[in-house]
């Protein structure tokens, strides 16, 4: 499990509650995942199958921009950019925009959460206002600064600015996606190839997964629970690059971060029943190259444990770029994002 820097009695604690997630992941989504699933159909037409092969340079090496507070933190999409880097890059929704801004423009970009009104506004939200009227889930956490402190106005210029280079970007899009993303994606021309999502066990009675696949027959994609791992699933099965750098992949948050402001953090009170034991669910981690403390949430630590079970079965390799967070495994050697630009241009 890392270096964990908690008792054994507050692990065991922790470790009982990441086992209920995908029973309350599967609870909180499910209707909502097939409602989707189904709603998507009129719009399927290519799949991840039918993506054409990429050119030899861009084969050789890939890196994967996910929406982690690392990425802002580090200026990694800069660094990127100006370091004229010339293999694949691929981009979770969240980080997108980001780096559009930077000039960067990604040549796929995944999107995974079936949530209703929050995932359109990565790319730019005509219902801006509604959607961000009683919903404190972007303005409370620490994931990206930039859009944590997003305004009506940004939103327009997001817009504008998707609509500019939506074009130029093959979108990955999962059948869980909901309408009103699915709208601006063929609004502003992105190329879209479609996928399903594994959201459990296709093998067991009653699997959603296979009611899925039953409805749209298209390819499945293991995603870890996070979109972050599906691009790095993508990369690794799909397009078989052979070195990948991963950026943003934090899976937790760093020591000076607020607990109030984690991603699930009103979740777990009402799983706990209340404030008392809430401190006994964030596990910290100490980052081997800088000696930075960082600590995960329980739903983060399902995360990083799907990913490393997932890593297990890969066939290309991969670098942990992003320079902080839990992502701390001996399989996946920690370097700085420049060893890495400079050893795979």
């Amino acid at each position: 499990m890392g270096n964990i820097l908690m008792p054994e009695t507050t692990v065991n604690k922790f470790e009982n509650i990441v086992a209920q997630i995908p029973t309350i992941g599967l609870k909180v989504h499910g209707e909502r995942i097939l409602e989707h699933t189904l709603l998507n159909l009129e719009d399927l037409s290519k799949t991840i199958k039918d993506l054409p092969a990429l050119d030899p340079v861009k084969a050789r090496s890939a890196i994967i921009i996910s929406a982690g507070p690392s990425t802002g933190r580090r200026n990694s999409v800069r660094r990127i950019k100006e370091s004229k880097y010339r293999g694949t890059i691929i981009v979770t929704d969240g980080s997108y925009v980001a780096c559009l801004k930077a000039g960067l423009i990604p040549d796929f970009m995944l999107t995974l959460d079936p949530h209703p009104t929050r995932m359109v506004r990565w790319v730019g939200d005509h219902d801006f206002e509604k959607h961000a009227a009683n919903d404190d889930y972007f303005t409370r956490q620490d994931l990206n600064i930039e859009f944590r402190k997003n305004s009506a106005q940004q939103n327009k210029e997001h817009i504008a600015l998707v609509d500019q280079y939506g074009h130029l970007t093959k979108a990955i899009v999962a059948s869980t996606a909901p309408r009103n993303l699915v709208g601006r994606l063929k609004e502003a021309r992105f190329d879209i190839y479609w996928w399903n999502p594994l959201v459990d066990d296709p093998s067991k009675p009653g699997s959603l997964t296979r009611k899925m696949y039953a409805v749209n027959k298209l390819p499945c994609l293991n995603t870890g629970g996070t979109v972050g791992t599906a691009a790095w699933v993508f990369a690794n099965a799909v397009l078989k690059t052979h070195r990948i750098g991963l950026v943003g992949m934090d899976f937790g948050y760093r020591r000076d971060n607020p607990i109030e402001k984690t991603q699930t953090y009103y979740e777990l009170i009402e799983y706990l029943g209340g404030k008392e034991e809430l401190e006994e669910c964030f596990i910290e981690y100490e980052f081997p190259l800088t000696k930075e403390k960082f600590y995960t949430d329980p739903t983060y630590f399902w995360y990083r444990k799907n990913f490393l079970e997932l890593f297990k079965q890969a066939t290309t390799k991969a670098y942990n770029c992003t320079e902080g967070g839990t992502l701390i495994d001996d399989r996946i050697p920690c370097i700085t994002l420049d060893d890495f630009i400079r050893t795979n241009s």
